[in-house]
């Protein structure tokens, strides 16, 4: 169960206000709005990384706000890839990013794994994503942009959380690896709370149980087909919507 109070995101000034959200089993959300809306930003405080203006959070009932250690016992977070920095300096093979990761995340929880039990939570994430053996060994800086996607979501994968955050999933893979990406996510919110933002949200539509559309200081959370409509849509993106037969263009992506 996760569950916002009166929430505030934001940083000197809220970005959003009052935010109350109830979601009490296995789902996909789609965190929608215009770019500087507070997608992220809102993802950051769900996980603890960013204290919220105002407002609190709770996951079965457990008050997590502001905390990243109490909020990790039940969130793992995948960023958005082109937040990451590269850098040989920090050199780290694509088992050992999702393994350390992994075992992190157990360790928060205090649940024992063993050795051979890790192992294996990690080489069923990294295969869930596509992500061949021949890759393992490989340098994560050595992988291309969708590569390195699929291991950031394999690291929130093998975690094992009740809850999933994943920014821009999507970003970054080819055409043909969007729709498994796509798949995958739909399976995991059979099981899991998934919340995911999206520059492509019809990707997702087909598997999303609730969308929260955020900008201009205010939201809206409802099932995809009370939202998803040009009335809605244009108080958040004005100008931006374009309706066309039965499709609704927001910029360059359509739902």
């Amino acid at each position: 169960m996760l569950k916002t109070v009166n929430l505030d995101i934001g940083f000197d000034k809220p970005l959003v206000r009052n935010i109350n959200i109830y979601i009490e089993k296995p789902s996909l959300v789609q965190v929608m709005g215009p770019n500087g809306a507070g997608k992220t930003t809102f993802l950051k405080t769900l996980a603890g990384l960013i204290k919220p203006l105002n407002g609190r959070i709770y996951i079965d009932d457990v008050d997590v706000t502001g905390s990243s250690e109490k909020a990790g016992r039940f969130i793992s977070f995948s960023p958005q890839i082109v937040t990451t920095k590269q850098g040989e300096a920090f050199p780290i093979s694509v088992w050992e990013f999702v393994e350390f990761g992994a075992d992190l995340c157990y360790r928060k929880r205090g649940v024992g794994i063993s050795k051979m039990e890790l192992r294996k939570v990690v080489r069923d994430a990294l295969q869930s994503v596509g992500i061949g053996q021949e890759l393992w060994g490989r340098s994560i800086w050595r992988l291309s942009g969708g590569q390195r996607q699929r291991i950031f979501i394999a690291r929130a994968i093998a975690c094992n959380t009740p809850i999933i955050l994943l920014d821009e999933p999507l970003s970054s893979i080819d055409p043909e690896g969007k729709a498994e990406i796509a798949n995958l996510i739909g399976s995991l919110s059979k099981s899991k709370i998934v919340i995911a933002t999206c520059h492509d949200p019809e990707m997702l539509l087909r598997y999303t149980d609730l969308v929260l559309l955020i900008g201009k200081g205010k939201y809206v959370a409802d099932k995809p087909e009370n939202v998803l409509v040009g009335n809605v849509l244009r108080e958040f993106y004005g100008e931006s919507i374009v309706e066309f037969a039965n499709h609704i263009h927001v910029c360059d992506y359509h739902v």
